[in-house]
């Protein structure tokens, strides 16, 4: 809620302002982006982590510090070039670059110990947009467009065990995926200083169905023995996305721009490859749930405030 009254206060004061508002690009345009983003992350990492010690017996907290700053956030252009052939005004190719890095801690809790547990976490995703832009009125603009997404994850963690079992381990995670999808912005000119504008990915995978890699391992070294589970396969995702917020022009040519975010990547590991091994022992039920905790459906959570500017370049 608080975030929420933050918002609207920051657009009242943009819209109180005697600045120039965001208007439609004005000829063949490069405009290029970049910004930072304040807010949650949550990894479907987190989920399949649960599940896979659930085997042990041992049950995870949820992880703190998934809300943070993410400097590299939006970094890119999109080239709007000319056509006005009626309503369509021009069309566009864009690249934007996002980054999100956390330091994930949690606590877990077992029988007879507890289990201390961190991990560094970083979420890359590449957008490729390629549309065009309909202008219905002079103050109304809709840009439906095609959305190539190429996406990574990474964790390392280490696990601290005390009690009975003590245990040390280690754990590395990675994914990657590549998908199409469709969507749709819409920008509003209030009035000749302000601009609201929304933006959603609607569908997909279209066209490009989703593909990618999913790995896991991991290993354990306790006054009990040795552990060492291991999952590899193929991983596919989805996108759904809404976003809005408004934009203005400081001085010719740069804007400034602040919307809300939310947007979920539901993701799962496809016919991987699993085993778990108890010392020399292959562990059927560790095997089992290792293939369980890849293969389940779970989403990769984003929402908060983005924040940035943009500056056209006419070409």
């Amino acid at each position: 809620m608080k975030r929420i009254f933050v918002f609207l206060l920051v657009i009242l004061t943009l819209l109180a302002t005697s600045i120039q508002a965001q208007g439609k690009v004005e000829g063949n345009t490069l405009r290029i982006k970049g910004g930072l983003f304040l807010g949650s992350l949550r990894t479907d990492l987190e989920k399949r982590n649960f599940y896979g010690d659930i085997v042990r017996t041992e049950y995870n907290q949820e992880w703190q510090n998934n809300g943070s700053i993410s400097l590299i956030n939006d970094w890119g252009f999109d080239y709007f070039q000319s056509v006005n052939a009626g309503i369509l005004s021009n069309v566009f190719l864009g690249l934007h670059l996002n980054r999100f890095g956390r330091g994930y801690e949690w606590n877990s809790f077992y029988p007879v110990g507890l289990g201390i547990k961190e991990a560094d976490y970083r979420l890359l995703y590449s957008d490729i947009n390629l549309g065009v832009t309909l202008t219905p009125t002079s103050n109304f603009r809709i840009l439906p467009k095609y959305v190539l997404r190429s996406m990574s994850q990474t964790l390392e963690g280490t696990y601290l065990g005390i009690g009975g079992p003590a245990y040390y381990g280690q754990d590395t995670k990675t994914t990657t995926g590549t998908s199409g999808l469709l969507g749709v912005g819409i920008e509003f000119d209030l009035n000749d200083r302000a601009t609201l504008y929304a933006d959603f990915l609607l569908f997909g995978p279209f066209l490009l169905n989703s593909s990618g890699l999913y790995s896991s391992e991991q290993f354990r070294i306790s006054n009990g023995g040795f552990s060492y589970n291991y999952a590899n396969g193929g991983y596919t995702f989805n996108s759904e996305k809404l976003s809005f917020g408004a934009s203005v022009v400081i001085v010719p040519k740069l804007r400034l721009f602040l919307s809300f975010e939310r947007e979920y990547m539901n993701a799962k590991a496809k016919s991987p490859v699993a085993f778990s091994f108890d010392g020399d022992n292959l562990s059927s039920v560790g095997t089992l749930m290792e293939f369980v905790s890849a293969t389940a459906d779970h989403r990769i959570e984003i929402s908060g405030l983005k924040f940035g500017a943009t500056y056209d370049l006419n070409l």
